[in-house]
């Protein structure tokens, strides 16, 4: 069976004292970052009706709703949502908090820190429940996990969670749902499987997973499909939006409240916007400012070496991957760009030449 040569990369150690907290809990809470991406909704959901199966009240509570661009992932508008951001979605906060409160161990699948949960990590971090986390960034939080199953050589949180599964000998639970959802976070993080999917493994586990099956090739045609809004404002973007520092071989662009406002933007429209520049002949660093109401939203991208989580992690209260990070920055558009110079200047060494 393929799932005999898929390599057990979490120690046993770990798998058993997970298993202790999940044997003994009855209610459990997934939870991942704010502003979830594909591998976020995918191993939540996944993680939940994996848990279902194995008779849990397992509840995904997301700190806002995921945007519309990952409509396509099953049961991604069905979960519970802490803060809903009047975005025309039923409002489930008090369920949402009812759920935190009454959980008996928290599961956090894509995230390396509490505050990555958003909003919501100060009710989740009151209540005295275990926490484990299944993730694939550098750095974990280790005060504030009892466990933490971390592989940052994971193309994506749901490799690591399908790992997870393998090991605690439940292969046999996943159904078509799980491995659709196990599979949108794999093709979602790695664009595709163009990015941090070199090693065999991946496509070992996509093999297992396609055993289930799930329709790929509509999963594939779904992800590029978008709306007319979508189409114009990446448009706009790229004609009038991009700036360009030859020196330092990096591109970067903002949107503010009133651009967003204009093209109507909707949560999701601008999802991997921040890639595009790197299109250009001798880019190896993107970044994409986006003015929210009391902050300004970093995403930062990079080819080859150059470390975009120190200059997330330096410059604006973030992190994440060599060559995929993001944070905030508590200031105005144009102090965040300046920012982005200056750091590409500091960081000019890590350039290739």
């Amino acid at each position: 069976m393929i799932q005999d040569a898929i390599e057990r990369i979490i120690s046993p150690e770990l798998i058993e004292q997970a298993r202790a907290i999940i044997d003994r809990s009855q209610k459990i809470v997934i939870t991942t970052h704010m502003s979830p991406d594909g591998d976020a909704v995918g191993s939540a959901l996944a993680l939940a009706n994996y848990l279902r199966k194995k008779g849990k009240q397992a509840n995904v509570v997301f700190n806002d709703t995921p945007g519309d661009n990952l409509r396509f992932i099953p049961g991604s508008r069905s979960e519970l949502v802490f803060d809903n951001q009047r975005d025309g979605t039923p409002d489930t906060h008090e369920q949402a908090i009812q759920a935190i409160h009454e959980a008996e161990c928290f599961i956090c699948t894509d995230l390396n820190a509490p505050t990555r949960m958003g909003d919501m990590h100060k009710e989740v971090m009151a209540n005295g429940a275990p926490k484990i986390i299944i993730d694939h960034h550098l750095e974990p939080d280790e005060a504030a996990f009892d466990v933490i199953i971390s592989h940052p050589e994971a193309s994506a949180a749901c490799e690591v969670l399908y790992t997870f599964i393998l090991q605690m000998g439940d292969d046999s639970l996943i159904d078509q749902q799980i491995a659709t959802q196990l599979y949108c976070g794999m093709m979602t993080d790695t664009g595709q499987f163009i990015y941090s999917s070199s090693r065999p493994q991946v496509y070992m586990i996509v093999a297992r997973l396609l055993q289930e099956g799930f329709d790929k090739e509509k999963l594939h045609r779904d992800l590029v499909l978008e709306p007319e809004r979508r189409t114009r404002l990446k448009g706009y973007v790229l004609q009038q939006k991009v700036q360009i520092l030859p020196a330092s071989k990096a591109a970067y662009f903002s949107l503010n409240k009133a651009e967003l406002k204009r093209f109507n933007h909707q949560k999701g429209d601008s999802e991997g916007f921040v890639n595009m520049p790197l299109d250009i002949y001798g880019i190896q660093v993107s970044a994409y400012f986006r003015e929210e109401k009391n902050f300004v939203k970093v995403s930062l991208r990079s080819k080859g070496e150059f470390p975009v989580n120190l200059v997330a992690q330096k410059f604006y209260n973030g992190g994440g991957h060599r060559n995929a990070a993001g944070g905030e920055f508590f200031g105005t558009l144009q102090q965040a760009e300046l920012l982005f110079v200056k750091a590409m200047q500091l960081f000019a060494n890590y350039l290739e030449k």
